[in-house]
């Protein structure tokens, strides 16, 4: 986890001006009109939350005034003189416009009115905008001697998201007299189960925070980064918000955010321990957060209450008061009904780091993703989680002739070596997340450092995903000259090899089939082919010059080409397999990357998948099925488990049990995945059907463990390896005489075992077990077979 970064900072000073944040326990941000200036009200001012609407025909026309003389609330009130009237009640009328609601929602209104002579009468009313009324008090008798208050209780019956309430004064009798209007309030029922929601543009940032959009989101991020652990340090990192509670208690707090690229290097932020207007250089009101990059929830129907699972990239809901970072149990606020506004702040650290709201709910109270996002009431309760449910592991590949991976960006996921034992960056190993400018200095590296420390600590096979591919690639590659491009591509490559000594594999080249995404030009790819060689003599020249430089940079990961469309296409697997030879005959290629989507799959004829994959599988290399996902048809709508358990059940089979595929990636398996119904495991953990039936099946059809005779041998035997010495694959046989517990392990030099390969009972016959030691570093290890009473252990020695 990341502790600090160094980088200078401008010192400078901030004037915060407290910004008001509405929310729903008040929905009529101006109701006392202390948002307006007092005086005449004349055709040109703009009233705030109010529209002011007076008929051609009304003569002489009303005059309407902000005033502080006769107010029931705060310091002003509306005064209207009304010297003439007209044909309809509406013809002299005061809007509350633009009332934010939510469907089936039940509000509460009240106003407060009196007049200047007594019987003046007044339509209180509330509606949508095709007329409409939800409620009405018509007529509504006003007296001179005392304020009044009116109240009435509306549900919105439609599918209105906002609504307006007019106030109507055109009655004859009303003629003459002085109607005054204030503290007009519509609010929500459930306000004291409703978050306090805070658009986090809205409050006083600090100079070094910048408003940024994305896919209509409006969200806040710092422009530079900050080394200190305890503090802002300087006002310029501050954000200001006023915060008006509809009740009193304790709060938590929540933030919607996403942390970039940078993974751990993205995700730090202080907040202020309670409210108030704090210090910024005092480390004891400030909460130091760091570590939300392994983080929240997606998923609407998901609880924010546990820390949650998700990776950087995605916007997602953490709950920041509940859980502990950086060691550091998280703060609650407590409100008085003395004072329901308080002052917030927050601070920044991690320029990565973007903020979209953030919230406050009742302590006592549990809150969904789709609550939070929309407004909506908390419950006293959630349904308890089956730990049934759960995968406590080990890997569901432990002991098997092939792996099963997913994309991890080094996010600290503490579940992800439960499932997976081999790991690939989903975006961090993209060029463009590393090459954000022509100066290679400036490269960004913290994501794929991560993601590739994160395999090396817990001993996973890594695969760099990916060096070449026309999408998502540096925006400044495509204005350099030929040249230039074909340097800064080596200089990409040479890096690559440098800095990750113990990758063990890499897609070369991604996608490159016409038509899909070589760095061709077109559909706003990058142009760089024709500078890399183009298609040339070969027609694929340009891929044989990526795997040249991929060799010569990287000699000790297998490199491997990588597409879509292959094996559900007997056409496009004719051209992978051009391109394919091509690369064998110059010793350039080490494996065939297959990617596996729920576009390509779902609807996909298994003959067909089984007919490909041997004709990939007959080149002697092996075979990888590197982006694999299943949800919904189209992978659209709700996700539906039944739909995708039945796509498994077609798909997995064909893939897990053909001799030549030697591993699969899963492309994501919590909520918040590219393929949003494709994840296999639920928000709180539990796993979706089609995972627990993938663990049952692997568990009832192992591989990697061939029985080669059922005849009777003579007696126990381990044979040695072949190859030996080897890199990083070979054989192990043996023959067992009885029905016999069988393990078979690797261990080191000092006697640690680091590897095992059979844990099972097997009945006599001659076995052949594949050892896959790509994730073991070069050196002599001891591989030792157990069978009942017969022991047996022998060397063997890798090189890299």
């Amino acid at each position: 986890m990341k502790t600090y970064k160094k980088y200078s900072c401008l010192i400078a000073f901030v004037l915060m001006i407290f910004s008001s944040v509405s929310l729903k326990a008040q929905l009529e941000t101006n109701g006392s009109f202390e948002s307006t200036k007092t005086g005449v009200i004349n055709s040109t001012d703009v009233v705030k939350g109010w529209v002011i609407q007076t008929a051609a025909g009304v003569t002489p026309a009303p005059v309407y005034e902000i005033v502080t003389d006769v107010v029931q609330q705060g310091t002003k009130a509306l005064k209207v003189t009304v010297n003439g009237t007209g044909t309809n009640l509406w013809d002299i009328q005061i809007v509350a416009d633009s009332i934010p609601v939510y469907k089936n929602g039940t509000y509460n209104y009240s106003i407060w009115a009196k007049s200047a002579t007594s019987g003046a009468q007044v339509s209180f009313t509330v509606g949508n905008y095709a007329y409409s009324e939800y409620g009405a008090i018509r007529p509504a008798t006003l007296q001179s001697s005392r304020w009044q208050r009116f109240t009435m209780q509306f549900t919105v019956t439609d599918n209105q998201k906002f609504i307006r309430a007019p106030i109507h004064l055109s009655y004859a009798g009303n003629s003459g007299n002085i109607i005054y209007l204030d503290n007009f309030q519509i609010s929500d029922v459930n306000a004291p189960q409703l978050p306090v929601i805070v658009q986090a543009e809205s409050g006083q940032l600090g100079s070094n925070y910048s408003i940024l959009t994305d896919n209509n989101v409006k969200y806040i991020t710092p422009k530079n980064n900050w080394a200190g652990l305890t503090s802002p340090g300087d006002t310029s990192r501050m954000a200001t918000y006023q915060v008006t509670f509809p009740d009193s208690g304790t709060y938590n707090l929540f933030a919607r955010l996403r942390v970039g690229t940078g993974a751990f290097n993205d995700d730090s932020f202080f907040y202020a321990k309670d409210f108030g207007v704090k210090k910024d250089t005092a480390s004891a009101d400030w909460v130091f957060v760091n570590g939300v990059a392994s983080g929240g929830f997606s998923d609407s129907a998901a609880v924010v209450d546990a820390p949650g699972a998700l990776g950087n990239s995605v916007w997602k809901w953490v709950n920041i008061s509940k859980n502990t970072f950086s060691g550091v149990q998280g703060a609650t606020f407590k409100v008085d009904l003395s004072n329901l506004t308080k002052t917030f702040q927050i601070g920044s650290r991690e320029d990565g780091l973007d903020i979209d709201k953030i919230a406050f709910g009742k302590a006592n109270l549990y809150f969904t993703v789709g609550a939070l996002n929309n407004g909506l009431p908390g419950v006293t309760s959630v349904q308890s989680v089956d730990s049934t449910l759960i995968w406590k592991g080990p890997a569901l590949a432990t002991g098997q002739g092939k792996f099963l991976g997913n994309v991890n960006n080094g996010t600290q996921d503490n579940a992800f070596i439960k499932y997976w034992n081999q790991v690939t960056p989903e975006n961090a190993g993209k060029w463009v997340s590393v090459g954000s400018s022509t100066d290679t200095t400036k490269w960004t590296w913290s994501g794929l450092d991560a993601a590739y420390n994160y395999a090396i600590t817990n001993k996973l096979l890594f695969k760099d995903h990916c060096l070449i591919w026309g999408a998502q690639q540096p925006s400044w590659i495509s204005g350099l000259t030929q040249a230039q491009q074909a340097s800064y591509i080596e200089t990409w490559i040479r890096q690559v090899g440098l800095r990750y000594p113990k990758l063990d594999m890499v897609d070369v080249v991604n996608e490159a089939l016409v038509g899909h995404n070589p760095p061709d030009g077109g559909g706003g790819r990058a142009n760089y082919k024709d500078a890399i060689g183009g298609n040339g003599t070969t027609g694929w020249d340009w891929v044989i010059w990526a795997f040249q430089k991929a060799r010569k940079y990287i000699p000790k990961a297998k490199l491997l080409l990588n597409d879509y469309g292959i094996i559900n296409d007997n056409s496009a697997t004719t051209t992978y397999l051009t391109i394919i030879n091509l690369l064998k005959d110059r010793g350039l290629i080490d494996g065939i990357g297959v990617q596996g989507h729920n576009f390509e799959l779902a609807s996909a004829d298994t003959n067909t998948l089984k007919s490909n994959l041997t004709r990939l599988a007959a080149t002697g290399l092996p075979v990888y099925i590197t982006e694999f996902d299943l949800g919904n048809t189209g992978d659209s709508g709700t996700p539906d488990d039944n739909q995708q358990l039945q796509y498994y059940k077609k798909v997995f089979p064909v893939l897990w049990k053909h001799p030549g595929i030697k591993g699969i990636t899963f492309w994501g398996y919590r909520p918040g995945m590219w393929a949003t119904t494709c994840y296999l495991v639920n928000s709180d953990g539990t796993s979706r059907p089609a995972l627990t039936w993938m663990a049952q099946y692997i568990k009832s059809n192992p591989v990697g463990v061939e029985k080669i005779s059922s005849s009777l041998p003579s007696n126990f035997t381990l044979e040695q390896n072949y190859p030996n010495p080897f890199n990083p694959t070979t054989n192990i046989r043996y023959s067992i005489t009885l029905t016999s517990k069988v393990t078979l392990k690797i261990y080191d030099l000092l006697g640690r075992e680091v590897q095992t390969l059979v844990n099972d009972e097997q009945t006599p016959g001659k076995y052949s077990v594949s050892l896959n030691a790509g994730k073991l570093s070069s050196g002599i290890y001891f591989y030792q077979l157990k069978a009942g009473d017969y022991s047996a252990t022998k060397k063997l020695m890798l090189l890299k």
